[in-house]
């Protein structure tokens, strides 16, 4: 059986090299060691999701203790110091000894024999001399959110300019703390007062969401919520609350033909199928074939029996045949640069490039002008992103509908559930910041159609 330090090391290793999200390996890996014990598991995650999260601040830290250049280091050297050092600086309930003996074991196993003594004498030394790191001064704002918070530095510039220090800090702070477990109620199957009664016992404490009257959190479930006999019996689906208010957006009515576009695990399309009550149909489309398996999987342990899935690229105006008939509403979910959810994905950030922006505006478009020949005169139209970039946002409604006079913005706190209203900024759109509603960032658009 591979230790949790072993296989954390191989999934940041896989990661790099593949450019696989760490949640597929991680997946994968408990595919493979499905006995693996539920603490080894605990501290895997732990140790994944946290050098990931403060890689930027941990190589700071390194560096002032390693005698040769971080970037001269194998993958596999560089990679053990992160992990040894974010349970010297992070896991207070980790014994230094543990920490440091297990890194040089790690080390022991490769094909350079120096590097175990390397490991052991960076490692320790930084254990002795914790009170002799130095850090930027705030009075650098740029300089000392990268490193403090441990986010790219071009990224932070350009969040200084749009937001400021305190804005920009206080989101940065949020992408460090590990988000809540947040859970969809399948209301076809049980209700929300019904599922946290069903949870007593089984999670040290469940409340409801504030916003979305279907949503609750789950704090130290007894086990992952993807496993389990409630998560069989399809009596919830994972699923952010920002995420969950996008299906009110769209209102999509029992009976209709809706298309989701880029709809990925069917989060979002599995709540349209919940408010429709299973009645009509929904055509959800992925790039990914993978992608629609695990959908309509989703949708089979939910018990919902309209959705339909479709492999296929919405970039592309030959999606559909000419002749196929008009859909009545639209949901885009639109790739994006992410910046909503980088607590949940904190490798996006690393992966980010300053030229994503507006490459992924242009594609964005290309979404939004094909939708507009799927969709019927007097149908609905919602864009969403999980990303806060207003290039990504605003900008492409804004340019959307200058060039096309046949739609009209709709403001969405008419559609939203009463507590969510607030969510709504003067514009009329939908916007999420997560420091202050404690969910990821999202952004959406409500659109009509109102000639053919």
């Amino acid at each position: 059986m591979t230790t949790a330090r072993a296989a954390a090391l191989r999934i940041l290793l896989d990661w790099q090299r593949s450019g696989q999200y760490p949640d597929q390996l991680l997946r994968g890996l408990m595919e493979q060691q499905p006995d693996m014990k539920a603490s080894d598991r605990a501290l895997l995650y732990q140790l994944v999701y946290g050098v990931l999260r403060w890689q930027g601040k941990l190589d700071w830290v390194l560096q002032q203790f390693s005698r040769r250049p971080l970037k001269k280091l194998s993958s596999k050297t560089l990679a053990i110091l992160r992990l040894g050092a974010f349970q010297l600086l992070f896991l207070s309930r980790i014994p230094v000894s543990a920490a440091v003996n297990e890194a040089v074991k790690l080390a022991k196993s490769g094909r350079t024999p120096w590097a175990a003594d390397f490991i052991n004498a960076v490692l320790r030394t930084l254990d002795r001399e914790k009170d002799k790191i130095s850090f930027p001064s705030s009075d650098v704002p740029l300089d000392y959110l990268t490193i403090q918070t441990s986010h790219p530095s071009w990224l932070i510039k350009q969040w200084l300019t749009i937001w400021g220090f305190e804005k920009t800090e206080a989101f940065c702070q949020t992408n460090n703390r590990i988000p809540p477990q947040t859970l969809r109620v399948n209301t076809l199957k049980i209700d929300r007062q019904g599922l946290l009664e069903r949870f007593a016992g089984k999670a040290d404490q469940t409340r409801p969401t504030p916003f979305s009257p279907v949503g609750i959190w789950v704090e130290e479930p007894a086990q992952p919520p993807g496993q389990g006999e409630l998560y069989g019996q399809g009596f919830y689906q994972i699923q952010d609350e920002a995420s969950q208010l996008i299906a009110y957006l769209l209102d999509p009515k029992p009976g209709e033909r809706v298309l989701d576009l880029c709809a990925g695990a069917g989060g979002k399309a599995t709540h349209l199928g919940q408010l429709m009550d299973n009645q009509g149909t929904i055509l959800a489309v992925d790039l990914h074939p993978k992608k629609i398996d695990e959908l309509l999987e989703n949708s089979r342990r939910l018990g919902i029996s309209i959705i339909r899935g479709m492999a296929g690229d919405a970039s592309k105006s030959s999606l559909f045949p000419s002749e196929t008939e008009p859909f009545d509403r639209i949901l885009i979910d639109a790739p994006c640069s992410g910046w909503g959810v980088i607590k949940r994905n904190p490798d996006l950030k690393w992966r980010l490039k300053s030229e994503d922006g507006p490459r992924l505006a242009r594609m964005q478009n290309k979404f939004l002008q094909n939708a507009a020949g799927w969709l019927k005169s007097g149908g609905v139209l919602v864009y969403c992103t999980c990303t806060l970039n207003r290039e990504e946002n605003q900008d492409v409604i804004g340019s959307f509908l200058k060039a096309h006079s046949e739609f009209v913005l709709e403001k969405a706190s008419d559609f939203l559930p009463e507590p969510a209203r607030q969510l709504v900024d003067a514009e009329g759109f939908y916007q999420t910041w997560p420091p202050d509603h404690g969910m990821d960032g999202f952004f959406a658009a409500r659109l009509r159609k109102v000639q053919g």
